[in-house]
C-alpha cells in the first residue's frame, strides 16, 4: 500500500507543472517520529486563503442534549428550515440548497445517497467532540458537490489514564425528556469511550393560528411526538505513532409528523434507522504521513400517510474506502493525495428496480508556506461516476500577512466544483430523470482576518468575507406541465453572492470572563439564464438574505451565563416573490452553576428558549413553538 502511494505522488509531482512549496520545517533534523501524534490532519486541515471555522466542545458542552440543527442555527451563519421541533431540519449555506451541505462523520459522507442531504434534527450533538465547517472552496479539500459546506462532525480520543462516568438528564417544556450517558475509560495506549442518548417530546404546544379562521386563535399542535434513540461506541489503540480507531453509530426515529396548518391533520409518521461504522488506521512513518479508513453505513426510512395513502419503504447500504497519504517536499512544500471508492446501493418501493452507484475519485494538493507571511495551495480532483470521467474540479488559495508577526491576514481562493444529481433525482418514480447533467459550481472569495491582543486580559477577532458562486445548471424540482406530479430538471443557472463579517471580544482576568461573539450575513441568491424573464433576479424562496446572531457569555467563579439572539430577515416563499414569512428575532438564555468535587463535577443548567414568546415560522404553514423551558443536570464522576 505505502509503495503504490508513494509510486503514485512521484507520478503526479513529476507532470506538475509549479513550483512546489510548503508547511516550514523549523528543525526537520531533530524529529523524534515516535512522539507524533496523528490528530487526522488529513481530515482538518486549514489551507492558505480558505475559511474554517470551529465549534469545539466548550460551545458543544451547551448543546449536550440537544440536536446538530439547534447547535448551528445559533453558532453558525447558516438558515436552518424546520418543520417544527423534532421534524426534518435543512440547511442552507451561502444561499445553496439542502444538498450542497455534506455533512461528514470523521471525513465519511453520511448524506443519504438519495436525498443528497442530511436531516439535521437526527443528529445528536452530545456525540460529537468537535465539529469544523469549511466553507465554500476549502470543502473541496474533504470532498466534492459541497459548494455551500462541508460540516465535519469529529470524534478523537484523549490520550490519558483514567476512568469517567457522566450522566445527564433533562426535561423541559411541551413533554421533553432527554438523556445522555458517557463512560470513558483507558490509558495512554488505549481509550474506550461509549455514549448512549434518549430524546423525547410530546410537543403539544399552542401557536397563532391565522389560516384556519378569520380572526387568529390560539390553537395545540397535535400529531407532533417524536422519540430518538441510539448509542456511540469508539475504541482506539496506539502504538507509537501509530493509532488504529473503531467506529459504530447506532440510532433509530419514530415521529408524527403534524402537516401544515393549512390542511390540517394528515397521519403522517416516519421512522428513520441508521447503523454506521467505520475502522481508521493512522501512522506516521519517516517523515510520512499515511491513513486509510473503512465505512459501512445503512439507513433505513419508512413514511406512511393516511392523507393520500402514501406507503414510502426504502434501505441504503452504502461503502466507502479512503486512503492518502501527506509528504513533505523539502522545507516548504508538501505533497497530499487521496483516493477513495463510495458504492451506495438502494431498495426503495417508488424506484422501478435496485440502484447502485459507484464514486471513485482521485485528489492531489499541493500547499506552500514560505516563511510566516505567504501561502499557497492548489487542490485538482478527477471523479469517475460509473464508467464516465467527469471535468476535472480545481481550487487555488493564497494568503498573505498583512503585518509581520501579527495574525492580520488577506486571503484569496477560487474553485470549480462539481455536484453529481442525487439517486432521487434520478430515478424517484414519478418524478426522477436519468437524463440530469451534474451541476458545475465557480466560487470565489476575498476575505480579511485578524486576531488580536490588545492586552494579556482583551483579545478580539474580526473577520470579513465576500464571496460569489455561480451554480449551472442547477437541478430544481418543478410542477410539470401535464399534472400535478413534480419532476427533478436543470432549470438554468443561479448566482448566489453576498458577504459573511464576524466580531470576537475576550476579556479574563482573575475569576471573571467575558466572551462576545457576534456575526452578520447576507446572502444574494436568484436565478439566471432560466428561460423565464419574470422569474430571473428574485431572490430563491427560503432563502432570507439577512442574518445575523450574537451571544454574549458571562462566566464568575462556579456561575456562568449566555444569551444568544438570532436574527432571521423575511424569506420568500413564492417563485415570483409576491408572498413571505416575515422576520423574526429569537432570543434564548442559558444559565447554569458548576460545584466541583475534588475530582467530579455537578452543573445545573437552566434555558429559556424564544424568551420573548415570538410567533415565527421557517416553513409556512409550520409553526414553531413560542417559550419554552428546559432544564439540565449534569453529574462527572472521574477516578
Amino acid at each position: 500500500m505505502y509503495k503504490l502511494l508513494r509510486t503514485s505522488i512521484f507520478i503526479v509531482s513529476s507532470f506538475t507543472m509549479f513550483p512546489l512549496t510548503g508547511q516550514v520545517l523549523l528543525h526537520p533534523d531533530t524529529i523524534n517520529i515516535k512522539e507524533v501524534v496523528i490528530t487526522r490532519k488529513q481530515l482538518s486541515s486549514v489551507q492558505p486563503g480558505f475559511r474554517i471555522a470551529t465549534i469545539d466542545s466548550a460551545i458543544l458542552k451547551n448543546y449536550s442534549l440537544l440536536s446538530l440543527a439547534e447547535v448551528l442555527n445559533e453558532t453558525s451563519p447558516l438558515f436552518m428550515k424546520y418543520y417544527g421541533p423534532g421534524g426534518t431540519s435543512t440547511p442552507s449555506f451561502r444561499g445553496t440548497s439542502a444538498g450542497h451541505t455534506i455533512v461528514m462523520w470523521n471525513g465519511i459522507n453520511i448524506n443519504n445517497p438519495m436525498p443528497g442531504q442530511s436531516d439535521f434534527s437526527l443528529l445528536p450533538a452530545g456525540l460529537i467532540d468537535n465539529i469544523k465547517i469549511s466553507f465554500g472552496g476549502a470543502s473541496m479539500d474533504l470532498g466534492a458537490g459541497a459548494i455551500g459546506a462541508v460540516i465535519n462532525l469529529e470524534t478523537e480520543p484523549v490520550w490519558k489514564k483514567e476512568s469517567l462516568v457522566e450522566l445527564n438528564p433533562g426535561t423541559g417544556s411541551f413533554g421533553k425528556y432527554s438523556g445522555l450517558v458517557r463512560i470513558k475509560t483507558g490509558t495512554e495506549m488505549f481509550q474506550s469511550v461509549t455514549k448512549l442518548f434518549i430524546n423525547s417530546a410530546r410537543n403539544n404546544f399552542y401557536y397563532l393560528n391565522t389560516e384556519s379562521a378569520s380572526d387568529p386563535v390560539m390553537v395545540k399542535r397535535e400529531n407532533n411526538d417524536f422519540l430518538y434513540r441510539g448509542f456511540l461506541q469508539e475504541f482506539y489503540l496506539r502504538k507509537s505513532s501509530n493509532v488504529l480507531s473503531a467506529r459504530i453509530w447506532y440510532q433509530s426515529a419514530d415521529r408524527s409528523l403534524p402537516g401544515s396548518t393549512l390542511y390540517g391533520y394528515s397521519g403522517e409518521k416516519q421512522t428513520d434507522e441508521s447503523v454506521r461504522s467505520l475502522v481508521n488506521y493512522d501512522m506516521v512513518k519517516n517523515r510520512n504521513e499515511y491513513f486509510i479508513s473503512a465505512a459501512w453505513l445503512f439507513t433505513k426510512l419508512n413514511y406512511t400517510s393516511n392523507y393520500s395513502d402514501y406507503d414510502s419503504k426504502n434501505r441504503t447500504n452504502t461503502t466507502v474506502i479512503r486512503a492518502g497519504m501527506t509528504t513533505p517536499l523539502g522545507k516548504y512544500s508538501k505533497l497530499k493525495m487521496v483516493i477513495s471508492n463510495e458504492v451506495s446501493s438502494i431498495v426503495s418501493n417508488y424506484y422501478e428496480e435496485e440502484v447502485t452507484r459507484n464514486i471513485a475519485s482521485a485528489t492531489f494538493s499541493a500547499e506552500r508556506r514560505k516563511g510566516d507571511r505567504f501561502g499557497s495551495v492548489l487542490l485538482l480532483r478527477e471523479m469517475l461516476d460509473g464508467g464516465d470521467f467527469l471535468l476535472p474540479d480545481i481550487s487555488a488559495g493564497m494568503e498573505y500577512r498583512v503585518i509581520k508577526g501579527e495574525d492580520h491576514f488577506i486571503k484569496l481562493n477560487m474553485s470549480r466544483n462539481s455536484k453529481i444529481p442525487s439517486l432521487n433525482d434520478c430515478y424517484w418514480n414519478p418524478g426522477g430523470n436519468p437524463d440530469l447533467k451534474n451541476e458545475y459550481a465557480y466560487s470565489s472569495e476575498l476575505a480579511y482576518d485578524l486576531k488580536h491582543n490588545l492586552s494579556s486580559k482583551l483579545m478580539t477577532g474580526f473577520e470579513l468575507s465576500l464571496f460569489s458562486n455561480f451554480i449551472r445548471d442547477m437541478i430544481q424540482w418543478r410542477p410539470s406541465d401535464s399534472s400535478f406530479i413534480w419532476i427533478a430538471d436543470n432549470i438554468g443557472s443561479v448566482n448566489t453572492s453576498g458577504f459573511e463579517s464576524s466580531l470576537s471580544v475576550k476579556y479574563q482576568f482573575d475569576n471573571l470572563l467575558i466572551d462576545l461573539k457576534a456575526s452578520y450575513s447576507y446572502n444574494k441568491a436568484s436565478e439566471i439564464k432560466s428561460g423565464s424573464t419574470e422569474l430571473e433576479g428574485n431572490q430563491i424562496i427560503y432563502i432570507p438574505k439577512n442574518q445575523a446572531n450574537g451571544l454574549i457569555q458571562i462566566e464568575y467563579r462556579n456561575f456562568y451565563s449566555l444569551w444568544i439572539s438570532n436574527l432571521t430577515g423575511i424569506s420568500y416563499t413564492s417563485a415570483d416573490n409576491s408572498e413571505h414569512l416575515p422576520a423574526y428575532n429569537i432570543n434564548s438564555i442559558i444559565s447554569g452553576y458548576k460545584i466541583n468535587l475534588k475530582k467530579n463535577l455537578i452543573d445545573i443548567q437552566f434555558k429559556i428558549e424564544n424568551l420573548f414568546n415570538v410567533s415565527y415560522q421557517t416553513i409556512a404553514y409550520y409553526p414553531q413553538p413560542g417559550r419554552s423551558y428546559f432544564f439540565r443536570f449534569l453529574l462527572q464522576l472521574r477516578k
